[in-house]
């Protein structure tokens, strides 16, 4: 069977002009639903939407890897070209040091031999020129050999000192080479971190998506599934629907049409007898109550719903003379557990009960001067409180505890017969 109020109604958050003077606090990402029967056809196109997005980011996940890993190649690549080069050129060094090795062997050897024929020479000179030439031709044909010698010998110095320039360039040059990989094998390294990095991002978005179509399959069921989702012990309460919130746990909540305001408005809190006065204290933060009787929906629960998206509140207020009167708010925000959900917001008030509640804002609600206590119960000690002690007829109050609206008579705080909270998002 297909729940009668079943329906899903999905928002993306927005953000307000007046989030800035508001101390608003949206999130974008952040969806609310409403499961009922109306939507079949919507959540079955938006199923295969989910689906085709989910197979999209998937696509340019694998694409964005494999582009790193094309620039790794192309890297690694690089890599190789350049150690095949410094191989070579490592090989052409050693083959000039060898070259020089023997080019200085055999100049050692040719001036060891410049050195014995010199000293032949002489010997020579001296046999067979000593009774022929004079002191001075001796001494002018020594001089001359001598300085031809030194001329190779010279010679053969430079060749060394040129060799010597060559090797010391080709080392340069092999220095910079081995920089240039060091870099590459840096950027190598970055590389394969980044595609770590998004490797890990998929499996995240992957994890998650998997684990979002579990919920969405536990709470909505199967689309092709024809029966009916019943609420057990609410058939008595109309417009019942269930509420998910994102990492929240659904609940169920009642929706009423408000015939000056509009429709598909949440009930938050109602009061019409006081049979939750004794739970209400330690259940502030949770809840507590009978949707279909006194109920009060819980401050985390608050919280989730005015940060995800921009919310209208609207009261409405009943006294023992039978006497209606309403306040409306544009846009209600109650903080987290870190600012111990503290008022934020109320915007803009209409109405023709007064703007009694604009006295609370920035008042916490779980400790010092201004928390929920058994005297208020509410946000702080102002010009209201509708979550105070239930009276059964009309009562001039000598303390905050209690339900009233204001101090317009005299100053003087009279007991209400009945109050109503609800909250819509805004269109």
């Amino acid at each position: 069977m297909k729940p009668e109020h079943q329906n899903i109604f999905s928002q993306k958050s927005r953000s307000s002009p007046h989030s800035s003077t508001e101390n608003n606090s949206t999130g974008s990402d952040s969806e609310m639903e409403f499961v009922g029967p109306s939507a079949q056809g919507m959540l079955k196109s938006k199923t295969k939407c989910e689906r085709q997005i989910t197979e999209l980011q998937r696509k340019l996940a694998e694409v964005e890897i494999n582009l790193m890993a094309q620039k790794e190649k192309r890297l690694e690549n690089s890599v190789k070209d350049k150690d095949d080069f410094i191989k070579n050129l490592q090989f052409s060094i050693d083959l000039v040091t060898q070259t020089k090795d023997m080019t200085i062997q055999k100049l050692q050897t040719e001036i060891i031999g410049l050195q014995n024929a010199l000293d032949l020479s002489r010997i020579a000179i001296k046999d067979n020129d000593r009774e022929k030439s004079t002191p001075a031709e001796i001494n002018d044909k020594f001089l001359n050999e001598n300085k031809e010698l030194n001329a190779k010998l010279q010679e053969k110095n430079d060749c060394i000192a040129e060799l010597d320039s060559e090797t010391r360039k080709f080392v340069k040059i092999l220095q910079e080479k081995e920089t240039e990989v060091a870099i590459l094998e840096f950027k190598i390294d970055e590389s394969k971190q980044k595609i770590m990095k998004l490797e890990g991002k998929v499996q995240e978005k992957n994890e998650k998506l998997e684990k979002m179509g579990k919920i969405l399959t536990e709470y909505i069921g199967n689309p092709n599934d024809t029966d009916e989702f019943v609420l057990l012990s609410s058939s008595t309460v109309p417009s019942i629907k269930l509420v998910t919130l994102p990492d929240f746990e659904p609940f169920a909540s009642v929706f009423e049409d408000i015939p000056s305001a509009g429709r598909g408005w949440m009930v938050i809190q109602r009061r019409i007898d006081g049979s939750f006065d004794d739970e209400i204290v330690s259940n502030l933060r949770t809840g507590c109550g009978d949707l279909a009787g006194e109920f009060w929906i819980g401050l985390e629960k608050l919280h989730r719903m005015t940060a995800n998206r921009r919310m209208e509140l609207y009261i409405t207020l009943v006294d023992f003379d039978n006497v209606s009167a309403y306040a409306r708010y544009d846009h209600f925000v109650i903080g987290g557990s870190k600012e111990e959900y503290k008022l934020l917001s109320l915007g803009k008030y209409s109405g023709n009960a007064g703007d009694a509640f604009r006295s609370h804002i920035n008042q916490i609600a779980t400790a010092g001067p201004f928390a929920f206590s058994f005297d208020s119960k509410w946000w702080g000690t102002g010009n209201c409180n509708l979550n105070g002690k239930y009276r059964t007829s009309k009562v001039l109050l000598n303390t905050h505890d209690g339900i009233w609206w204001g101090k317009w008579n005299l100053e003087n705080r009279f007991s209400l017969k009945s109050c109503k909270m609800l909250i819509r998002a805004r269109p």
